[in-house]
């Protein structure tokens, strides 16, 4: 969890040899880090999908995180093997000339 004491022990080297620095040094360092793990995520997890997704108020404007994804091969394995059959049911009531009631069933197998 990430708390005071976290934080602190995060940054207390990059302010202890830099204490004039300024917190969007520090914000776009962080930031440039982000690039990194993802590759490094790719190279280390063959199969496993990674996104990360950037937002740009104007086209020259800094970009700025929007989120990070992860789904690591393994649990891509271990999802399709262990809840192959996902069944959705939905229903509604209808009204107008047909009255009743609509249930409609779903089925996706994990393997597609």
């Amino acid at each position: 969890m990430v708390n005071l004491k976290v934080i602190v022990e995060h940054f207390e080297a990059t302010i202890g040899d830099h204490p004039k620095i300024k917190v969007r040094e520090i914000e776009r360092r962080e930031f440039a880090k982000l690039w990194d793990d993802a590759g490094e995520l790719r190279l280390k997890n063959l199969g496993s999908t990674i996104k990360m997704a950037m937002n740009r108020v104007t086209p020259k404007s800094p970009p700025h995180f929007k989120r990070f994804y992860v789904y690591f091969k393994e649990m891509k394995r271990g999802w399709k093997e262990g809840c192959k059959l996902i069944l959705g049911l939905d229903g509604c009531f209808l009204k107008g000339s047909f009255k009743g009631e609509l249930l409609a069933t779903i089925r996706r197998d994990g393997n597609n």
